[in-house]
Formats: C-alpha cells, structure tokens, sequence
C-alpha cells in the first residue's frame, strides 16, 4: 500500500507540472499574439512606406504644338517626362513628333474639335465637326494620325461642341480603341461627354485638372504652379495643361525643381492613366 501510494504522489507531481507548463505556455502566446495586434494598430509607417504613401504625382502636357520647333526642343531638354500634345497638318506636325519619339518624350494628337462658337473661332486643319459622316469623321482621323506619328493617345483641341455629341463622340473614341489609343479630356465644356463615352466604349481616360497660363504670363503661371506645391496637402496626382509659351517653358523650368523639392514627383501622362 506503501508502494503504490508514492507511485500515485510521483503521478501527481508529474501532473501537476504538465498543467503549470500547459497554462505558462498560453499565457506566453496570448501575450505575444496581444504584442502584434497591439505592434499592427499604433506602429507608425516606415519612412519609406510614408513616402509612398503621400507621394503626389503630377503629369504635364504643352498644347498646340505643330507650328514652330523651338518648344519641341526646349521640352526634349527637360529631363523629366513632359508629354507632347501635337495639332495635325501644321508646318511641323510631323518632324516635332519625330524629334520628341527619339527623344523618348510621349506624344499625343491634339485633336482639333468644333467648338461652340465656330465659325468665330476656327478650330484649324483636321478638325472634326458635328456635321460630318462618320465615314469622313475617320477619314480625317486616319489623315490625322499620319500627319502625327507615335502617339500614345489624344486630347481635343477646343471641342466645346463637339464634345457634348456623345453620339459623334462614340466613333472617335472606338477609332481610339481599336488602335489602342488613351483619351485625356481637355474639359473645354462642362457639359462634357468624354468620361461617359469612353467608359461605355471602354477607352482609358483621364481628364485635365488645371490649365496653368489661361494669359501668357509668366508671374500668373507661376502662382498657379506655385498654389499647386502649396496646396498638395489636397491633392494625390494632377493632370495641368499648358501651352506653347515662352512665359510658359520658363515658369516650368523655374518651378520643376520646386516640385521636386517639395516631394512632388513629375510622371508621364501614361502612369497617371493606370
């Protein structure tokens, strides 16, 4: 009886130990899960996790070129990634298109539109109007094309009329998707079809955000790129407009490095289109 009491005694010790273990064991996993669970909610990002995530990009395209080659060669010596928005059947459409492919930079047709105002204001050679077949709408579109080669896509030149024809809008949009071309509204209207159509045909689409020198001032475009570093706090990415001035190039050269400087990062227009 004496034997097989301490073998009961030895029996309960061990037990008693695996249960103290047992209960040592998950009290150390139950506070470890607690640690990451707690780590995962408070943990600030890493540095380089917070610049991804603040990190404000803007794209930036100069309008109207075609007429004079002095912009073509001003922007291929920018070395960030300025696109170049060329009118069709200008003196030259075709050699500013060839210099700015070689040249790496993106190109894309400037499409000329009717706008509403038409005939006061006169679109220019290749210009779509509302009034066409759309037989001569892709005539004139495959004139286009080959009067400015290399593109990645197409933004309207005025267009305030033509733009609110979602029907006439349609036919251009599936040219575009048929050569897998992007569409950027220049939103000369606000009445605007162009997100609507190129959603239903399935074209990519962006749309301007800010037209940077409305004048040709230097110290007014300036303020606007200067207002945009001020005010990235509101911001994530910006499609901006300009044109082919020279208060234009310099207030660009000038603010450039402004940007860079305050974390805003200059991207082509085809990253912005996802």
């Amino acid at each position: 009886m004496r034997k097989k009491g301490k073998r009961q005694k030895g029996f309960t010790g061990t037990k008693s130990v695996l249960i103290w273990s047992g209960i040592a064991i998950l009290f150390i996993v139950t506070l470890s899960l607690g640690y990451l669970l707690y780590r995962d909610l408070v943990t600030v990002p890493d540095k380089e996790e917070q610049y991804i995530v603040h990190k404000r990009k803007i794209a930036i395209i100069i309008d109207d070129i075609g007429y004079d080659l002095w912009p073509v060669q001003e922007i291929i010596s920018m070395t960030v990634p300025i696109t170049l928005a060329i009118l069709p059947h200008c003196p030259y459409s075709t050699e500013s298109a060839e210099r700015a492919y070689r040249a790496g930079k993106e190109i894309l047709l400037h499409l000329p539109m009717e706008p509403s105002n038409y005939p006061e204001k006169n679109p220019g050679e290749g210009a779509l109007f509302i009034s066409m077949s759309d037989g001569d709408i892709c005539h004139q579109l495959d004139a286009n094309f080959k009067s400015v080669p290399h593109v990645s896509g197409v933004n309207n030149h005025m267009g305030s009329r033509f733009m609110e024809d979602e029907k006439k809008l349609e036919v251009v949009l599936k040219i575009l998707r048929g050569k897998k071309l992007f569409f950027v509204d220049s939103y000369t209207t606000k009445n605007t079809k162009g997100q609507e159509v190129a959603r239903k045909v399935g074209v990519p689409f962006a749309g301007r955000d800010v037209f940077i020198d409305n004048n040709s001032s230097f110290v007014d475009t300036m303020e606007i790129l200067e207002k945009m570093i001020d005010k990235r706090g509101n911001w994530q990415t910006l499609i901006i407009i300009g044109h082919t001035y020279k208060s234009t190039i310099q207030a660009l050269k000038k603010a450039i490095p402004l940007f860079e400087a305050s974390g805003i990062e200059i991207v082509s227009l085809s990253e912005l289109m996802g």
